[in-house]
């Protein structure tokens, strides 16, 4: 009798299926620990694959489907174009603030006097005006009055150029990343759509086209207007002169990340152009600025909202929440969870629209 029952207690299908699923979540967990050092590359390669995709399979045809010279040929390209530049820019910066050390140091450093016009700013022009006086007649005993303020932001600006040379080195594991998944796309793409059939059924398919769309409305619409506008305040930058260009171009693009704008950078290198250049250089690059910071009005609504699973407003909300809450790849993350929960509500609320949908996907 007692073995009886207890035959009856562990074959309990509660039981048994509670142990399946602690067992499962367990492991699950484990892999994700194993996982967790390279899902920023993992997640960035993922983004980078399914936004290149499209140029992939058109290049991968011309090349009488060969996939994998096709990646191969994408990842030279993208380390070249951008990592070749940021590495440049960022050694550049590097090279300044050596020179600018030294020459602190020796006590050859010259600030040149303010002229004039500064003290007619709006706001801070007297506070400028004398600062910039005090430290053109001697920089010691600024930087000794002032070296709380210093440091904090000796401090800050070497925590954003080791930020950057992080930045640079995870961009790279990701193009390289990026590279391995095109090679791949196909039966990647098949593996994530039959997952997500398995997991909701007809809908995954729906689904997984609406996060492929998403991923490549908002890779163009908010990191690819900030890359077009920090290159192009960046050439700027470079040919007036501007110093430590290679940090004014990466704040420029965090600034257009988080949807900020590139105003603070603009209106600071305007100011100190008008100060220390002569008419015409200051009178071109502050045009040129003015035509850099209105610019993603024009391409954002083209870029972010064309052929979109969802209003732009819901992807722009995801983009931006999902930055606040996890970073740069909340933009994308934020997005697509946005946009996938929008569909399954839209779903549920008008179940006939969404059967017609998936019938047209």
């Amino acid at each position: 009798m007692n073995d009886l029952k207890g035959n009856q207690s562990t074959e309990n299908p509660v039981i048994y299926y509670a142990i399946q699923l602690l067992a499962l979540a367990l492991l699950l967990v484990w892999c994700f620990k194993i996982l967790e050092p390279f899902i920023t590359p993992l997640v960035w390669g993922s983004v980078l694959a399914i936004t290149l995709y499209p140029l992939h399979k058109s290049l991968a045809g011309k090349l009488k489907g060969r996939h994998a010279w096709s990646a191969v040929i994408i990842t030279i390209l993208m380390l070249l174009l951008i990592i070749g530049p940021a590495v440049w820019l960022l050694l550049a910066t590097f090279d300044e603030l050596k020179e600018l050390g030294a020459a602190y140091r020796s006590g050859e450093l010259a600030i040149p006097p303010p002229p004039e016009n500064v003290k007619d700013w709006p706001l801070i022009g007297s506070t400028v005006y004398s600062l910039w006086n005090e430290s053109s007649k001697n920089i010691s005993q600024v930087v000794v009055s002032h070296k709380e303020q210093v440091k904090e932001f000796l401090l800050a600006l070497l925590g954003l150029l080791k930020t950057s040379a992080t930045g640079i080195v995870m961009f790279t594991l990701s193009i390289i990343v990026s590279g391995v998944l095109l090679a791949y796309a196909q039966s990647a793409g098949n593996s994530v759509k039959n997952l997500l059939v398995k997991i909701v059924g007809k809908a995954g398919e729906s689904m997984m086209e609406a996060a492929e769309l998403t991923v490549r409305n908002v890779a163009k619409g908010v990191l690819g207007v900030a890359v077009i506008q920090s290159i192009l305040a960046g050439i700027g930058f470079v040919l007036a002169g501007i110093p430590f260009a290679g940090i004014w171009i990466m704040v420029c693009l965090i600034l257009a990340i988080v949807q900020i704008g590139i105003l603070p950078v603009s209106a600071g290198v305007i100011i100190y152009i008008w100060g220390v250049a002569d008419t015409m250089t200051a009178t071109i690059l502050t045009i040129w600025m003015l035509f850099v910071g209105v610019i993603d009005n024009i391409l954002k609504p083209i870029m972010l909202g064309k052929g979109a699973p969802a209003p732009m407003l819901i992807v722009f909300l995801g983009a931006i929440g999902g930055f606040i809450f996890s970073g740069f790849i909340g933009l994308f993350t934020g997005a697509i969870i946005l946009t996938l929960g929008y569909k399954l509500v839209n779903g549920w609320l008008n179940p006939e629209l969404f059967s017609e949908e998936l019938k047209k996907e």
